[in-house]
């Protein structure tokens, strides 16, 4: 296991949020720009990426977005932002993309060992089938890729749950959204502490 398992939350729409991140110790957080309860406009999702200091990551999340979108997101965006979306966008809409800057999702199911085939070494985020739902993902069925890839795990984790995932997998990183809101949507800043609490515990143990 690494000595400090990273933690991304997603789907923020508000300054108030950003900040609890930041505060909590959160280590990069999600903008959601394709259609969702948390999606915000691309303009949007730059007034939130702006005032991250400089050692939170802020990513952009997709899914099989239009090409439209993805020029005018990248137009108002800081240029260090991440692009997190499915592997084949990265192929279509995101192809200009540069490689540093890509964050692929997999999701776990009957193609996700060929879908993750070749992706050796790369930041890779795993998931369950529908983003954004809050159910449970097979997530240990990505613990032989753990040690070949910088596996972010993601998909119904919440307070209850990461420390266990933590120690049984080790990954990379953990990414929460649902699991740290109390209506869909809208984040508790409390919950986000807790959930990082949890993290660490897991390390821990």
């Amino acid at each position: 296991m690494l000595d400090r398992v990273r933690i991304k939350v997603c789907g923020l729409t508000t300054p108030e949020v950003v900040d609890a991140c930041v505060d909590a110790g959160v280590d990069a957080v999600g903008v959601v720009l394709s259609p969702s309860t948390r999606q915000v406009t691309p303009g949007r999702a730059a007034e939130l990426l702006t005032q991250l200091p400089g050692y939170v990551a802020g990513v952009a999340v997709y899914r099989h977005p239009e090409l439209g979108l993805v020029e005018r997101t990248m137009s108002v965006l800081p240029p260090w932002t991440l692009h997190q979306s499915d592997r084949a966008d990265f192929t279509d809409s995101l192809a200009h993309v540069r490689e540093d800057r890509r964050v692929p999702v997999v999701r776990l199911g009957p193609s996700f060992e060929r879908d993750i085939a070749g992706l050796d070494g790369s930041m890779v985020l795993v998931e369950g089938q529908d983003s954004g739902t809050g159910e449970p993902a097979p997530w240990q069925d990505a613990k032989p890729w753990v040690s070949r890839c910088r596996i972010i795990i993601a998909g119904g984790l919440r307070i209850g749950n990461v420390a266990g995932v933590v120690r049984s997998l080790g990954p990379f990183a953990v990414d929460v959204s649902s699991g740290v809101e109390y209506e869909p949507g809208v984040k508790d800043a409390g919950m986000i502490r807790d959930f990082v609490a949890a993290v660490r515990e897991g390390e821990r143990s």
